[in-house]
């Protein structure tokens, strides 16, 4: 039986720890980094209020945003929205300003993305996987399967939808409160309660019981002709001692997860994503996972755009904000690649309820170590129209005869990035027909 379709079957039959630790089993290097951290903003949300700054005078039948362009502001060579002239005074809501002058060297800003969609589940499939089809995977899946495959838990995501789906490729976990608990019940098969240390048997028993599970198995190994059969219960008992080891690790890892800043910790759908954040960190610091996903809501606003869209948007990049300065403290942070994007974008206009409608014009940001990349860079545009405009292939600066950007071209040079795009599993099977973009060179 081939690896790959040991670890595909594996999958399938959706056992936790019967993803095995082919890579030790047989000498290969461990996984080493970078961990990835894909943080959605569901519903769609409006770029212009952010990282592609637009301001009054520009749009169709009125004005895009509610600011002036004289406000726009700008740190190294990224423009950033200020508030809406309604919120331009609140001293207490956390402001673009914040987030990039604190962020932008380590920042690659994406502008001008065509989605070529306004359905929310296609935009969101699009955003994830690079493709509009619904047979591809996310890319934190198809990076954990090819670098990461035989870790517990591979990819961990905050739902199973469009965003996180993996095609059988690994398996997924959940990380909400009930699937925590089956965490902690296979990572402490002894303990009576998930959440607490009593234990049906002694330590003493306890060890009796393992050794006399592990001489069974090495029975059932001497007793095997076969090689394939010889091979599986190999990768199973490496598997199986690794996985719970790293399970235990992240358990552990949970109940000593930091707070959130004050700020955060005051707003709960900032205080959502920043613990949703801990739980992948948890699994990043015990080599239980590759990569997460992880979301919050609130972003489609048809109605009162600016009074609904500017603090949840806020509170996203609070939430990042306060991400990022983790990461860094617990030492994971040159080691940590995050990419944060939406379903689409909204539009160059107010609709009659003050809201703004779908739009597939949209952007994403990604930041990281100077390894990864350089930042302090934005790629792409729109118009005052606020439609994508063309790069050159190669310069990829403004150019009327170059291409469009698509998920298709963003995906491709995260997959570059990562280094799996030339791997047979990722460019065999889930082929794009575009060239790589210099992007992330």
């Amino acid at each position: 039986m081939k690896r790959r379709d040991f670890i595909r079957m594996t999958a399938t039959a959706g056992g936790l720890l019967a993803c095995c630790n082919t890579r030790l089993a047989f000498g290969q290097q461990a996984f080493s980094g970078p961990n990835w951290l894909f943080i959605e903003a569901r519903g769609g949300w409006d770029p212009t209020s952010f990282c592609d700054p637009k301001g009054f005078g520009l749009g169709v039948n009125g004005d895009i945003n509610n600011y002036d362009q004289n406000d726009i502001g700008q740190i190294g060579n990224i423009r950033y929205a200020p508030p809406p002239d309604s919120f331009a005074n609140n001293t207490t809501l956390f402001k673009n300003q914040d987030f990039f002058e604190a962020h932008y060297q380590r920042l690659l800003v994406m502008n001008g993305i065509n989605h070529g969609t306004n359905s929310h589940s296609v935009g969101r499939t699009a955003s994830w996987t690079g493709s509009r089809a619904r047979n591809y995977p996310s890319i934190g899946a198809l990076i954990a399967s090819e670098e990461a495959p035989d870790l517990s838990m591979p990819i961990v995501a905050n739902s199973s939808a469009e965003s996180s789906k993996t095609n059988g490729l690994v398996p997924r976990s959940l990380v909400r409160g009930s699937d925590l608990n089956a965490i902690r019940e296979i990572a402490f098969p002894n303990r009576t309660n998930a959440n607490q240390s009593n234990q049906y048997h002694s330590n003493g028993v306890r060890n009796l019981i393992e050794s006399a599970s592990a001489a069974r198995r090495l029975r059932q190994l001497a007793e095997q002709r076969l090689l394939r059969i010889q091979r599986a219960l190999a990768l199973h008992d490496a598997g199986r001692n690794r996985d719970v080891s790293s399970l235990q690790g992240f358990v552990n890892n949970l109940s000593a997860t930091s707070a959130p800043n004050s700020y955060v910790n005051s707003r709960s759908n900032a205080r959502s994503l920043f613990n949703q954040a801990q739980t992948a960190f948890a699994a990043f610091e015990a080599g239980a996972a590759a990569t997460a996903q992880i979301d919050i809501g609130g972003f489609d606003t048809h109605d009162d755009h600016d009074a609904r869209h500017y603090p949840r948007l806020m509170d996203y990049l609070a939430a990042v904000d306060n991400i990022i300065d983790d990461a860094m403290a617990r030492g994971i942070g040159n080691n940590l690649v995050i990419v944060m994007g939406s379903d689409f974008g909204r539009t160059n206009k107010y609709n009659n309820d003050n809201g703004k409608d779908h739009w597939s014009h949209t952007s994403m940001m990604v930041w990281g170590a100077p390894a990864h990349f350089q930042g302090n860079r934005v790629v792409g545009a729109t118009d005052n129209l606020q439609r994508s405009m063309k790069v050159n292939p190669n310069t990829l600066a403004l150019d009327n005869n170059g291409v469009e950007m698509s998920p298709e071209y963003i995906h491709q040079a995260l997959r570059s990035l990562a280094g799996i795009d030339m791997n047979p599993g990722v460019s065999g099977i889930f082929p794009f027909a575009e060239q790589v973009l210099p992007i992330f060179a």
